[in-house]
C-alpha cells in the first residue's frame, strides 16, 4: 500500500480531533478555491495557499509546514485533505484490510515497545479496573470508547498505534491508545503478550498530577469547549447540571480550587438558562478562561506550585502565639456566590502584623433555614463570651489562644478566650499605621498577587482624604462613589445598582449626604468576580473615637434619593445590562476590546470569524506587538490561525490577567 493511502483513513472527524473544527473548515475552503497542490510528488512536498507542508507515512501528525503556527496548522490539513481525495492510482491492488482486522493482527510485543513502559505500566493499571469497550468501524477508521475511563480514541487504517487520534493530554496519550487497542483484543477474545514481569505492575509514579487527575481534567476542557461550541446564550439546564456533576468529582480528586470554580461557573449558567438579569454570557465566558487555564496549569505543575494551584478544602489553622490579638473591628458585610454559598464576613485589623483578618460564619447552601443575614448579625455568637457580629462591631477585641490560616481567617474554635476592649482613639499610633492611603501602594500589593497560584486580595482597607458624593450611572446601573488618596488621585468603588444591595446603597448614601467625617472605608471583591472594589463598611470619627457602620446591617438607613428610588422601582421583571469597565489607559483599552470580541464569539455559538472581524483583531495584534505585549500578541495570531474554543479561552486568560495587572498599576 502507498504511503499516500494511509491518508484516505482520515475522515473530517479525525482530522478535526488533531486540530479543531474551525481550523478544519479552512482548510476545506482552501482545497475547494484550488490552493493547495503538489510541489514534489516523490518527496511528498505539497503547496497549500503558499506554505511547503511536507508529508509522509506518519499522517497529519508527522507532517512539517513552514508557516509560524505550531502544531497541524491550516496547511497541514488542507494538504491531508487534499491527499485523501486524490485518485487511487493502486485501486486494481488487492484491497487492503478491514481496519478492525488490521487491529487484530498487531504484533503486540512490538506495540508494547512502541509505547514504553510507562504507558505499559498505565494502561495495565487500567485494565485491572475494566476493560468494557466500543468498537465502531466507521468507514476507514476504528472509533473506539472506553466508557470506564469516560474517553475515546480513533485508529485509522495504514496509520498504526503512532497514528492514532485523541484530544486526551499528552502525557497520557500513548497509555490511552494502548489501553483502547487491549480492550479491543479482549473484546475479541485475545490478550496481549506483555513484557515479562509487568503483568500485575502498578502504575509508575510521576511528579504532578496523577493520570486519573489528568483524565478529569480533560473532560473539564472538553465540556468547556461543548459550551463555547453551543454559545454561551443558548446555555441549558443539562450544562449547569454537567458541571455540578464536575464540581463533585473535583472535590474528589482533591482538587479544592478547581471545584469551587466550576461551582460558580454552574451557579452562572443556573442565571442564564433562567434569563436572570443578574448574570451575562461575558461572566460565564471570564470564569471558562480561568478554569481553562488552572487546568493547563495543573497538567504541568510540580511541587509546591501544584500545592497552590489544588487549593485547600479546609484550612490549616495554626496557634497565633502566646500574644493575645489586639483587633479593632473594621465592619461586617453579608456575601453570597453564584454556587449556591452565603454568609457573614466579620473584618479586623490586626495591629502586630499590619493585615485584615476575618472570621466567617457561612453556609454552603439553603439548607440551614435558620441561617439568614439577620440571625447571623445579631443572633450568633463567633466565639464563647464574644457575643453577636452587631457586638463585635460596638467595640475592640482581645483574643488570646487564637488561631489563624494562612490566609488571616480566624478560626473558629471552643477555646478562644475574647475580651472587650475600648475603641481605638483617632490618635492612637496603632490607627494611624493602619489600611491604604495611597492608591499606588495599594495597587502594587494587589499586583503581588495576580495569577493562578496567588492568594487573591479579596478586602482592603482604605483611608481617603477626601470622598465625594456617589452618583448613580443610569447607563451601566450601578452607583459610583471616588474617594481620593493623599496625594488626590482618584479611586472608584461600585455599587452594582442590585435589589440585593439597596441596603448597602442606602446607608452609603445617607453617610455622605449627612456629611459624616468618614476616616476609613472597608472595601470588597468576590473572589469569583473580576469587577471592581465595592465599599462595605465605613470608619467614621465621632466624639474623637471611631464608630464602624456596617452597611449590609445598619438599621438607621434612611431613604434612597428619588433617582435611585425610582430605579430600583424600575427593575422588577427587566433586564440589566452587562457592566461596562472604564479603561485607565491605551493598553486596558485594546485589551478590553479583545476580551469583548471573544466573548461575542463565544456567546453566538459561531467561532468562525467573518473577515472585517479577523481584520479588526489583527489589527489589535499589531498593537499588542508594538506596546510590547507579546505573549497575548503570540496567542492572538494562534486564535485567528485556529478560532476554536481552547485558543480563545487561552487568549482571554491572558488579557484578563494582563488587564488585572494593569489596573493594579
Amino acid at each position: 500500500m502507498s504511503w499516500q493511502a494511509v491518508y484516505r483513513s482520515f475522515d473530517d472527524d479525525s482530522l478535526a480531533t488533531l486540530a479543531n473544527a474551525g481550523l478544519l473548515r479552512r482548510a476545506l475552503k482552501d482545497v475547494e478555491a484550488g490552493k493547495v497542490g503538489w510541489q514534489q510528488d516523490a518527496g511528498g512536498i505539497v503547496l497549500a495557499d503558499g506554505q511547503q507542508v511536507t508529508l509522509d507515512g506518519g499522517g497529519p501528525q508527522k507532517a512539517r509546514c513552514d508557516c509560524p503556527a505550531p502544531g497541524i496548522c491550516k496547511h497541514i490539513l488542507a494538504a491531508s485533505v487534499w491527499l485523501r481525495e486524490l485518485p487511487d492510482k493502486n485501486s486494481g491492488v488487492a484491497a487492503a484490510p478491514d481496519v478492525l482486522e488490521e487491529v487484530l493482527a498487531f504484533d503486540s510485543a512490538l506495540l508494547c515497545k512502541q509505547a514504553g513502559k510507562p504507558a505499559v505500566r498505565q494502561a495495565l493499571a487500567w485494565l485491572l479496573d475494566g476493560d468494557e469497550v466500543q468498537a465502531t468501524v466507521v468507514n476507514a477508521r476504528l472509533q473506539i470508547e472506553l466508557p470506564s475511563l469516560k474517553l475515546a480514541c480513533s485508529y485509522l487504517r495504514g496509520a498504526g498505534y503512532e497514528g492514532m487520534v485523541s484530544d486526551t493530554p499528552v502525557k497520557l496519550r500513548k497509555a490511552l491508545h494502548l489501553y483502547a487497542l487491549a480492550c479491543v483484543w479482549r473484546a475479541h477474545g485475545r490478550e496481549f503478550a506483555w513484557p515479562a514481569g509487568m503483568e500485575t505492575a502498578p502504575a509508575e509514579e510521576v511528579q504532578g498530577v496523577s493520570s486519573a487527575e489528568l483524565l478529569f481534567l480533560a473532560q473539564v476542557r472538553r465540556l468547556l469547549g461543548e459550551l463555547y461550541d453551543n454559545g454561551l446564550s443558548h446555555a441549558s439546564a443539562i450544562a449547569a447540571g454537567q458541571l455540578r456533576a464536575l464540581t463533585m468529582s473535583a472535590r474528589g480528586e482533591g482538587l479544592p480550587r478547581l471545584a469551587a470554580m466550576l461551582r460558580g461557573l454552574g451557579g452562572t449558567l443556573d442565571l442564564l438558562v433562567r434569563r436572570d438579569y443578574q448574570a451575562s454570557e461575558r461572566q460565564a465566558f471570564d470564569q471558562m478562561a480561568t478554569i481553562y487555564a488552572l487546568c493547563t496549569a495543573l497538567e504541568h505543575a510540580t511541587d509546591d506550585a501544584l500545592q497552590r494551584l489544588r487549593g485547600q478544602a479546609r484550612r490549616s489553622f495554626d496557634a497565633a502565639g502566646d500574644s493575645p490579638l489586639e483587633l479593632l473591628p473594621l465592619g461586617a458585610y453579608w456575601w453570597e456566590t453564584r454556587g449556591g454559598a452565603h454568609g457573614l464576613t466579620l473584618s479586623f485589623w490586626d495591629h502586630a502584623a499590619s493585615r485584615i483578618v476575618q472570621a466567617v460564619l457561612a453556609r454552603p447552601d439553603a439548607t440551614d433555614r435558620s441561617f439568614t443575614r439577620e440571625s447571623s448579625w445579631n443572633a450568633v455568637s463567633l466565639w464563647p463570651g464574644a457575643g453577636s457580629a452587631q457586638r463585635l462591631c460596638e467595640q475592640a477585641l482581645v483574643l488570646t489562644g487564637a488561631s489563624l490560616a494562612a490566609d488571616g481567617r480566624l478560626g473558629m474554635d471552643s477555646g478562644v478566650r475574647a475580651a472587650p476592649a475600648p475603641l481605638w482613639e483617632l490618635d492612637d499610633a496603632r490607627w494611624q499605621q493602619a489600611g491604604f492611603d495611597d492608591w499606588n501602594t495599594l495597587g502594587a500589593s494587589i499586583s503581588d498577587n495576580v495569577g493562578l497560584a496567588a492568594q487573591p486580595v479579596d478586602c482592603v482597607l482604605l483611608r481617603p482624604s477626601a470622598v465625594a458624593a456617589p452618583q448613580l450611572d443610569e447607563v451601566r446601573q450601578q452607583l459610583d462613589w471616588q474617594v481620593f488618596d493623599i496625594a488626590g488621585a482618584v479611586l472608584n468603588l461600585t455599587l452594582p445598582a442590585q435589589e440585593a444591595l439597596r441596603l448597602r446603597i442606602t446607608r452609603l448614601q445617607a453617610a455622605v449626604a449627612d456629611g459624616a467625617d468618614i476616616r476609613a472605608v472597608l472595601a470588597s471583591r468576590a473572589r469569583d468576580d473580576s469587577e471592581g472594589w465595592q465599599p462595605v463598611s465605613l470608619l467614621i470619627a465621632k466624639n474623637g473615637k471611631l464608630r464602624v457602620v456596617s452597611l449590609d446591617f445598619a438599621v438607621d438607613a434612611g431613604k434612597l434619593p428619588s433617582a435611585l428610588a425610582r430605579f430600583f422601582k424600575s427593575l422588577a421583571g427587566t433586564s440589566m445590562a452587562p457592566p461596562v469597565a472604564q479603561q485607565a489607559s491605551g493598553i486596558a483599552l485594546v485589551l478590553a476590546q479583545i476580551l469583548e470580541r471573544l466573548a461575542l464569539q463565544a456567546r453566538s455559538g459561531r467561532p468562525r470569524l467573518e473577515p472585517e472581524v479577523a481584520n479588526e483583531l489583527a489589527r489589535h495584534g499589531a498593537t499588542l506587538r508594538a506596546l510590547g505585549l507579546d505573549l497575548p500578541a503570540r496567542l492572538l495570531a494562534e486564535y485567528l490561525t485556529a478560532p476554536g474554543a481552547s485558543h480563545a479561552l487561552r487568549l482571554a486568560y491572558a488579557c484578563t490577567t494582563c488587564l488585572a495587572l494593569e489596573a493594579a498599576r
